[in-house]
């Protein structure tokens, strides 16, 4: 049970929090004007943020010494920070877990490589781990980006299986991309800029928009499109096939691009939100997922 309805009109944002064990925290991530935040800071920030009228935020771990074995404990700040979050707002808040494999591999990859290749089971049993470890802490959906072909069917399956009430949110149409960077700069991964061999090729979206069909008829409750901005066909074409809502993640390199560009005067930062989120919105998006929250709220605001 979603307790703020993926299913509602409109567009609304999700913001990416990162949560660490790790100290120093609070500190400043490779993704400027974001946080690497420790539980405490990152329920103050939840709480500023719920004022302020946003109710969806996608939770991804920083670890220093990553490992699989961490969401099995109870003190993991993935897991506390949903338990807590639970218990201050109930059903107020929707809480995604992101169940990517990166932060918990020292190779920073989403899938589990044996020898070159890439060993499909063990990364089922890993995604699935970290699932029902999330979902059991409160977790309103959890979001798989493996880019196998039964990410979201596995997980499904064990959620029902353990009567756990909680939803599949997959990174369906995910492209390997030049834009992932500045995150993982900001969670420690060793793959800098290098792009994944196993994510869609982009000029190969019919694969892409395949893998999303898929994902629906494997229970996914929505999916996303990412990156966004050179994908806005795919998201277009993505929403008028879907069955159901579509995300669109602008993702860390498109962020800090306009960041950067507006930092040296190039662009005023504000009318380029307006400009993108609109664009979004005539795509058909249900979500936009990213780093700008302040700017969605503000045109929000702007918009009552």
């Amino acid at each position: 049970m979603i307790h703020t309805p993926f299913q509602l009109g409109g567009l609304d944002y999700i913001e990416c929090l990162f949560v660490s064990d790790d100290e120093p925290v609070p500190r400043p991530a490779a993704i400027d004007g974001c946080w690497i935040h420790s539980v405490a800071s990152a329920l103050e920030h939840l709480e500023q943020r719920l004022a302020q009228g946003l109710r969806y935020v996608l939770v991804i771990a920083v670890n220093a010494q990553p490992a699989l074995e961490l969401a099995e404990q109870e003190a993991f700040c993935v897991r506390q920070l949903l338990m807590q979050a639970r218990k201050c707002w109930g059903d107020a808040i929707t809480l995604i877990a992101d169940v990517g494999l990166s932060p918990y591999q020292e190779s920073g990859h989403s899938v589990i490589n044996r020898d070159g290749q890439i060993d499909q089971e063990a990364s089922y049993r890993a995604v699935v781990k970290l699932a029902l470890s999330f979902a059991r802490s409160g977790a309103d959906a959890v979001a798989p980006c493996l880019s196998l072909p039964q990410q979201t069917g596995v997980i499904r399956q064990a959620l029902d299986a353990a009567s756990l009430a909680c939803e599949v949110f997959p990174y369906s149409t995910k492209f390997s991309s030049s834009l992932y960077g500045p995150y993982r700069q900001a969670i420690g991964s060793k793959l800098g800029t290098v792009r994944k061999s196993y994510q869609f090729d982009f000029n190969d979206t019919a694969a892409a928009i395949d893998q999303m069909d898929e994902d629906q008829c494997q229970g996914a409750v929505a999916t996303i499109v990412k990156p966004a901005l050179p994908y806005l066909d795919i998201l277009a074409e993505t929403v008028r096939r879907s069955n159901a809502p579509v995300a669109v993640y602008h993702v860390s390199g498109e962020f800090m691009m306009a960041r950067l560009a507006a930092q040296a005067g190039l662009l005023n930062e504000d009318d380029y939100y307006d400009e993108i989120h609109a664009a979004f919105r005539r795509c058909g998006a249900r979500w936009i997922i990213g780093y700008a929250a302040d700017h969605f709220l503000r045109q929000h605001r702007h918009s009552c």
